[in-house]
């Protein structure tokens, strides 16, 4: 290794040729890297959806959930199956393991699904496919949210969105568009019940003659010497028009009679509840994502290009963007680089004020040397530009410069001793250059374990890459690049004669001051080590006093405000939509006044849109007719949190209004989970239906909590028929009568037809009028075998009941979820283990038979802690291995190691000092702080070593060590901290939760590198007491070994002496 920084040295060329190639690569990459605002992870689950129209819950969960289930047993790689069991619809999640090829599980899944032959009649085929986006709640892969507003004309406006939904997917960024906002299209066929009467038929015969008729096939060829034709039947009619001249019967009398003379036939909407409103206009709207090889800002630039287009074209319409998740990474990424360029200058400032100017420059080009090097790799890795990657190389800003201040203040020593420059370049490096090498590959090894971290934290795998790349890259700087142009008197000699010089003299005086004091105060403590080294100890206790009395809070994950705010809510199941659109629109003249007021109060426009559905709510997993959302997007201000807006918004709304309701919720999106979660699960319906309430109501006590909900809950009003005994009398049955009521009032798809972009059922039923009372009921008639016809209400009663909504099974059992929303998700840990301690217990001796399993973002901190501790203990290994290979001593690597607990503890009182409670996300910055920590004592411990090799007695080899290593020291802790001070600072929601990995880091080595400095020699001679007591007890012998005789650098010498012999 000296002949190549020999080489180097002597020719600088080739140090720049490094430089050059390295940022041409550097630069390339940096354009061809794509843009997303989160990484995506490897997605890790399977749905399976069954559609049967008109099948009640029980009727899905027996005849087609369960099925499922079974059919997956034995399938190797499958970690948990979800089901819910909804009206006309049966919906199966599997979750699969880490490690195993989803696709291989999707297809071994699709097989065994696909064997399933029982399935009720009338059940449609399965679909199963593998989820899309994972990470952020499923937001990873998303590009915007727009709508399009128009004429109050849902018709018009569907015609414009397929025109626009062309026109995008023509463009060759976009690929992938879902549309929303209006019910699917139908041709409807009404027949009523006078008209089949007429002509003594029934829906089976019009739906035959439809199905017969309507029809496009090919009968075969007929073969001449010259050509092959096709012998066909073109009778496909897809218009209205068509539909309604299809022929059903031949009258006796040779009449014909067509659909049109006995139905009533419209192309509409069918009557699915679903409607959407933008600022209070009717809209529809459009959810764009992308591939993950798709670059988010090409694809906005050209949403927003063809909206600017269309907008000035189209007068009468208008292309809303609702949200666009590039502009906010736009602002994420200045803010983010703003940190990074403050943290930057501010590392050169601190860098020019301790070392010459031309010094500490070629020091701080070691920042964007690594980080050009580190993104010319980075694209083949996979690496995008992201929230993520970004604040990876603001946690190593202050970080990449350590090994070069240790190598330049150190050939500055050498050259102040009189050797020339590039002796002092070659002599300087090559001393400090094994600790440089081991401490860069301590921090190298910790963060690696968090490349294999998985789970929820999988998407910090590209911070710790990005760390990883630059402080490799730091490394060649630092041995190759830093010494061949400190070689140079021009760099090591300065003008004493400029402004800058005086002033940096008097810095260099202060500092010298600084350092005589400490070394002064530092030999006072290592005079009675025996006493001061359990100083530290005072410092933890005090951390766990502040803990323990809730002074430093603990939480699962920190509370991050939202950029918008989302109410959700539900009635009981049946109610019509006239209900729930009414309560939007007293939801909206609320916000509106409500943002009246904050514009008074902060002279800003804060709520941008507002929007309005029907039919459909996002995060309680509610649809029909009694359901609904509002979303408000919020522009981003340090006025007001959008956490207090929400609940403000919440208390506004009249408790009446609430009372009502069956579920509702005013919030925003949360990032990792629900703060209380809940899982309870049993055979029993009726026990498990009861705990549910019992635990909702204690759950509801606790102060904190704002809401609370189920996801059981009642399903629709239901008649429910029980025929008498006339019906059996005549040779009918449940299933004859059911049959026939079926398809007059629900209605039967007689076919499906490719109209446009449309896909196009034609629904035979009743008309609207007769299907819409009991009167309604009691008039059907009834065939039974020989043609006669009875009223329903002769053969039948009726009973009203209450059906159930939907079916939850968890791996085959029958679950119910309780959750809780929070007015600060900061307290989650508190309120969960209120729960677990106080209710849950009484809960398993109250109902014996219903099991409980705790969700959420616990179950989420739990996951992350255990594989974040497994990364903590790998880390620790591997620190201790190379610190024991680079000082052949495990003695000396636990004597380092001791550091680790001060920094964590730092970490904590960090924490408390900021007012940011301690979190899952902040001990994932105490484990990239380990492998930072250790540098420092490193560093302080080979001059140690040195000392004793200089023949210094080993207490004066301690105190000479802090002090040769006082100013390298602070510097490297100055310039960590303040590279992260910015973020630490940073107020903009979405770098929230990179806030307390920040603190951790640099309040961790801000104070641990104080304590280090004042006890580290304490420790040296404390843990050399141990050594004698320890060696004087193996050995025995009338007197203790001396100081000297127990050090490794003592052992080592001696070996290599015997050796040589």
């Amino acid at each position: 290794m000296r002949n190549l920084i020999a080489f180097f040295i002597k020719n600088t060329i080739y140090a720049n040729a490094i430089i050059i190639i390295t940022a041409l690569a550097g630069l390339l990459g940096l354009s061809m890297m794509p843009k997303s605002f989160f990484p995506e992870l490897t997605p890790n689950k399977i749905y399976v959806s069954v559609s049967y129209p008109g099948a009640s819950p029980e009727e899905i969960e027996e005849g087609i959930t369960t099925r499922i289930e079974e059919s997956l047993n034995g399938i190797e790689g499958i970690k948990e199956i979800t089901s819910a069991s909804s009206e006309n619809l049966s919906n199966v999640t599997i979750e699969i393991y880490e490690g195993f090829d989803i696709d291989e599980v999707l297809q071994n899944i699709k097989n065994s699904v696909d064997a399933i032959y029982s399935f009720p009649q009338g059940a449609e085929k399965p679909t199963v496919k593998k989820q899309t986006s994972r990470g952020m709640g499923g937001m990873a892969n998303m590009v915007g949210f727009y709508a399009l507003t128009g004429p109050n004309d849902l018709w018009l406006l569907k015609e414009k969105a397929d025109k626009i939904e062309r026109s995008l997917l023509n463009d060759d960024e976009i690929s992938q568009i879902q549309v929303i906002g209006y019910a699917p299209i139908i041709i409807s066929v009404e027949v009523n019940e006078a008209a089949l009467l007429r002509h003594n038929m029934n829906f089976d015969m019009i739906s035959s003659a439809i199905k017969l008729s309507n029809i496009d096939i090919s009968a075969g060829t007929i073969k001449t010497k010259k050509d092959e034709i096709i012998i066909r039947s073109n009778n496909r009619q897809t218009t209205k028009s068509g539909v309604e001249n299809i022929v059903i019967i031949s009258e006796k009398n040779g009449d014909i009679v067509r659909l049109k003379d006995i139905a009533k036939v419209a192309l509409e909407f069918s009557d699915i509840p679903m409607k959407a409103y933008v600022n209070g206009e009717r809209a529809i709207n459009f959810i764009i994502t992308k591939t993950p090889d798709e670059d988010i800002k090409k694809i906005a630039k050209s949403i927003q290009k063809y909206i600017s287009k269309f907008n000035i074209e189209n007068p009468e319409f208008k292309i809303v963007t609702l949200f666009q998740f590039s502009d906010m990474l736009d602002e994420r990424i200045e803010t983010l680089s703003n940190n990074l360029l403050l943290g930057l200058f501010l590392v050169v400032f601190v860098l020019g004020l301790f070392l010459s100017f031309k010094l500490s420059l070629w020091v701080a080009f070691g920042i964007p040397f690594s980080f050009v090097g580190m993104i010319s790799i980075g694209l083949f890795y996979g690496m995008t530009i992201n929230m993520i990657s970004l604040f990876g190389m603001i946690l190593v800003v202050g970080i990449l410069v350590d090994d070069g201040i240790v190598i330049a203040e150190n050939i500055y020593s050498h050259f102040e001793k009189g050797k020339s420059p590039m002796r002092a370049a070659l002599d300087g490096t090559m001393e400090v250059i094994t600790p440089v090498f081991t401490s860069v590959l301590t921090t190298v090894f910790v963060f690696s374990t968090l490349l294999f971290v998985g789970g929820q934290m999988e998407m910090m795998q590209e911070m710790a890459f990005s760390v990883i790349a630059a402080l490799l890259f730091s490394l060649i700087e630092a041995f190759l690049i830093l010494p061949s142009h400190l070689a140079s008197k021009k760099i090591l000699i300065e003008d004493s004669s400029t402004k800058y010089s005086k002033l940096k003299q008097k810095i260099e005086t202060k500092v010298s001051d600084l350092r005589n004091w400490y070394t002064k105060k530092n030999t006072n403590i290592v005079k009675n080590y025996k006493k001061h080294v359990w100083t530290p100890l005072a410092m933890m206790i005090l951390v766990i006093i502040l803990l323990a009395t809730g002074i430093i809070r603990w939480t699962f994950f920190p509370s991050i405000p939202f950029n918008e705010v989302k109410i959700e809510f539900s009635y009981k199941p049946g109610e019509r939509e006239v209900r729930t659109e009414n309560f939007l629109w007293y939801v909206d003249t609320i916000i509106h006044n409500y943002h009246q007021e904050l514009i008074k109060k902060f002279n800003d426009t804060l709520f941008t849109d507002v929007s309005l559905t029907v039919g459909f709510t996002e995060d309680l997993g509610v649809s029909g007719s009694h359901a609904g959302s509002i979303r408000l997007a919020i522009k981003e201000n340090n006025l007001i949190s959008t956490i207090d807006i929400s609940n403000e918004l919440q208390k506004r709304i009249h408790p009446d209004s609430i009372a009502i309701m069956e579920k509702i919720s005013v919030g925003g999106f949360q990032q990792f989970g629900k703060a209380v979660s809940i899982s309870l699960q049993s055979e029993d319906d009726s026990e498990l239906r009861n705990a549910v309430n019992w635990l909702k109501k204690r759950i509801s006590s606790i102060n904190m909590v704002k809401e609370v909900m189920d996801n059981g809950g009642v399903g629709n009003q239901e008649i429910h028929i029980k025929l008498k005994e006339k019906a059996y009398a005549l040779g009918l049955n449940e299933a004859i009568i059911m049959q026939q009521i079926r398809k007059g009032f629900f209605g039967e798809e007689v076919q499906r037809l490719i109209i446009g972009r449309d896909e196009v059922k034609i629904w035979l039923r009743y008309p609207e009028n007769d299907r819409n009372s009991l009167q309604d009921l009691n008039k059907v008639k009834i065939k039974i075998a020989n043609g006669d016809m009875f009223p329903l209400e002769e053969i039948a009663k009726y009973e009203y009941k209450r059906g159930r909504v939907k079916i939850n099974h968890i791996d085959g059992r029958k679950e119910i979820r309780v959750d809780a929303s929070l007015y600060n998700a900061e307290f989650s840990a508190e309120v969960n283990e209120e729960i677990e301690r106080e209710h849950l217990s009484i809960l398993k001796n109250n109902f014996p038979n219903v099991n409980y399993k705790i969700m959420g973002q616990a179950e989420e901190a739990a996951d992350s802690g255990r594989r974040l501790g497994i990364a903590f203990l790998i880390s620790m290994i591997l620190i201790t291995l190379t610190i024991s290979l680079n000082f052949k001593s495990f003695y000396q690597a636990r004597l380092i190691l001791m550091v680790v607990p001060l920094g964590i503890f730092s970490a904590i009182l960090g924490h408390g000092i900021i007012g940011k409670p301690f979190s899952i996300m902040s001990v994932w910055g105490v484990i990239a702080l380990i492998g930072i920590l250790v540098n420092d004592a490193i560093v302080m411990l080979d001059k140690f070593n040195r000392n004793l090799a200089n023949k210094m007695n080993i207490t004066d080899a301690a105190i000479e060590a802090g002090k040769s290593r006082f100013r390298a020291i602070i510097l490297t802790t100055i310039t960590t901290f303040v590279g992260l001070a910015p973020l630490i600072l940073e107020k903009s929601f979405q770098a929230q939760f990179l806030v307390p990995m920040a603190i951790s880091v640099a309040f961790g080595v801000l104070f641990s590198t104080i304590i280090l400095l004042f006890y580290f020699p304490s420790l040296i001679l404390y843990f050399n007491d141990l050594r004698r007591v320890r060696w004087w007890i193996w050995i025995g012998g009338k007197t203790p070994p001396t100081k000297i005789e127990v050090e490794p650098f003592t052992t080592i010498q001696k070996k290599q002496i015997e050796i040589e012999k």
